[in-house]
């Protein structure tokens, strides 16, 4: 018996190319849903938290008052993303929020001499003389 030279193939080729299509539209649904469950968990959830949360939305001058680094850690300042609880890092910054313009008064300062101290407008960026 002699070989066939042209054997059928096993799969056709317009099948391969229904396989690749199929194959290529249920990645892009899997890369779809990893990519709304990421949105809506990383960055959706936390902004609206931030825009509920009744943030002033003029710009104003923060002073640290305190900073303290508990054991027992019931939230943290400066965490990054902030999908998980903190363990071992947990720096807490206390902060007094103040209007751009306003007075400060500096007690308990003695390193500081007033007279050399510029006074300078946040509001447009110059020096007040």
């Amino acid at each position: 018996m002699a070989r066939r030279k042209n054997k059928p193939r096993l799969i056709p080729e317009q099948d391969k190319r229904i396989c690749r299509a199929i194959c290529l539209c249920q990645l892009t649904m899997v890369l779809s849903c990893v990519s709304i469950v990421y949105l809506s968990v990383a960055i959706y959830s936390p902004s609206m938290k931030a825009f509920k949360s009744g943030f002033e939305l003029d710009p104003v001058m923060c002073q640290t008052v305190d900073r303290q680094m508990p054991n027992n850690c019931p939230w943290a300042s400066c965490g990054e993303w902030c999908l998980t609880r903190t363990s071992g890092f947990c720096p807490q910054i206390h902060s007094v929020v103040r209007r751009n313009g306003t007075d400060i008064q500096l007690n308990n300062c003695t390193r500081i001499d007033m007279s050399r101290l510029n006074k300078f407008n946040c509001n447009n960026g110059h020096r007040l003389q």
